[in-house]
């Protein structure tokens, strides 16, 4: 038997150690009372919750939950990119530092992308100063941070996109959690408005920001549903008004009210945890249409269910399985400077609007220090995206306009398929190697019709927990 203890635990949500955090609580049920807001930022000993745990393979999956106060990883893959991601951490009494920059070598399409000297890009990748305790924590600094009940990418915000720079706060009142999330984004030079053949000349320089109020209601320690609203907002010379601060009051009210206008999403979600397995699902709406539209609007809306499984099969093995669909004009607004995106790349669903992707990921623990893991995806992509030009004039609305019927998958559709098996290998719990190949093959590619891709991928991580 043994008793784990993690005072606090904030791993990347891309890392392998928060797979393995998401499969010990599907595995003995769940023991976050906010398992929909990743990383996971505990204050409370995980044996509070779990008691002791006597199987053998939790046994083996805890002891690889290391935060260690300083680290190493590297990446490499094949479009020839190698990431440095040293990682310094300190905790104490509740307070938290993290300091984590990233180095690149190469090229590719993610930040950072600045080079100096022609040698490498560098930028921080984390960095955070975090203090909770039961009641309350407060959080400012570089994070990916991810909303919705999925352990991969989420529709409100996937966290898998360029690394944001935060405002947090959650007040914890036993079965109910306030969040609160504010974001500065990248400034940009737009135009007020733009949708097709507009004429607009006007040019402004607009501030932006990203606001997300949360709450998280956990009645059983089986069950978590979530209520979310989020809005993209600025413009030239905008002020922040202490009302957006507060997370007891939606910012739709305020839109109304105070007549300053706002990209709003609402966001359903709940998981619902059995012994060995979980069950999510999660239901994006933007700007929903309470009676038809005059000019044909449509509903602009995401969808995502999916099921996470323990030992399928086969014992010591795990399986995610998930569908993600969002319709056509989603994440996009005649307003460019409240369109959902940061520097240039979605903020929610990664492939942005206009799409929907099955994945599955099946993995077999072989021994303490092996795990092999299958994984694959079907994405089919329409033609619009984030930045596509609203289809209608707006402010004011022209009589004799209309939307395209076409709600979803536009234009040549770009299917993607992909395949990957790697080997996990966990040295000691101090090294940590990470090998996968993989197949891409891509159908329309770039919505060109009859062009295709084909590639075989490789990637490595290596994972220095302790020095």
């Amino acid at each position: 038997m043994l008793a784990l203890f993690i005072l606090t635990f904030c791993y990347s949500i891309d890392s392998w150690q928060s797979e393995v955090l998401e499969e010990i609580l599907v595995r003995r049920g769940y023991f976050v009372n906010t398992p929909g807001i990743r990383p996971f930022f505990e204050d409370e000993a995980i044996s509070e919750k779990i008691n002791e745990l006597e199987d053998s393979l939790l046994v083996q999956l805890s002891n690889h939950l290391w935060l260690s106060n300083i680290s190493l990883t590297t990446k490499f893959d094949t479009v020839r990119v190698t990431r440095l991601k040293p990682m310094v951490h300190y905790d104490y009494s509740g307070f938290n530092l993290h300091l984590q920059p990233e180095v690149k070598f190469g090229t590719d399409s993610l930040p950072p992308n600045r080079v100096f000297k022609n040698l490498f890009s560098a930028d921080y990748e984390r960095v955070f100063a975090l203090y909770q305790n039961h009641y309350f924590h407060a959080f400012i600094g570089r994070e990916r941070f991810s909303i919705g009940p999925s352990p991969r990418y989420n529709l409100l915000l996937s966290g898998h996109n360029v690394p944001m720079d935060w405002l947090h706060y959650a007040i914890k009142a036993k079965i109910i959690c306030l969040s609160f999330f504010l974001s500065r984004l990248d400034d940009m030079k737009c135009k007020p408005l733009e949708y097709q053949n507009d004429t607009i000349t006007t040019i402004i320089n607009a501030q932006r920001y990203l606001i997300i109020k949360r709450l998280d209601f956990s009645p059983y320690n089986w069950f978590n549903c979530s209520f979310s609203e989020a809005a993209t907002f600025g413009g030239e010379n905008y002020t922040l008004y202490p009302y957006q601060f507060n997370p007891l009051v939606f910012l739709h009210t305020f839109q109304h009210n105070w007549d300053k206008a706002a990209n709003l999403f609402f966001h359903l979600d709940a998981k619902v945890f059995l012994p060995g397995k979980a069950f999510y699902g999660a239901l994006l709406i933007d700007d929903y249409q309470l009676e038809p539209d005059p000019n044909g609007e449509p509903n602009h809306y995401g969808v995502k269910v999916g099921i996470e499984l323990a030992d399928v099969m086969t014992k010591k093995s795990f399986v995610v399985i998930e569908y993600s669909f969002l319709s056509r004009w989603i994440y996009a607004i005649f307003a460019p400077y409240q369109r959902y995106e940061y520097a240039g790349h979605p903020i929610g669903f990664p492939y942005g609007p206009d799409c929907d992707e099955i994945y599955a990921k099946w993995l077999k623990h072989l021994s303490n220090c092996f795990d092999f893991y299958l994984g694959g995806s079907y994405l089919r992509k329409g033609e619009t995206n984030v930045n596509t030009a609203w289809p209608i004039p707006e402010e004011p609305r022209i009589p004799g306009t209309f939307f395209p019927e076409n709600n979803f998958l536009s234009g040549v559709v770009e299917k993607t398929f992909s395949i990957d098996f790697g080997i996990r290998f966990n040295l000691q719990n101090r090294l940590v190697y990470d090998v996968s190949a993989g197949y891409l093959y891509i159908k329309n590619h770039r919505h060109a019709a009859g062009a295709e891709k084909k590639t075989i991928c490789f990637k490595l991580n290596a994972n220095l927990l302790k020095l």
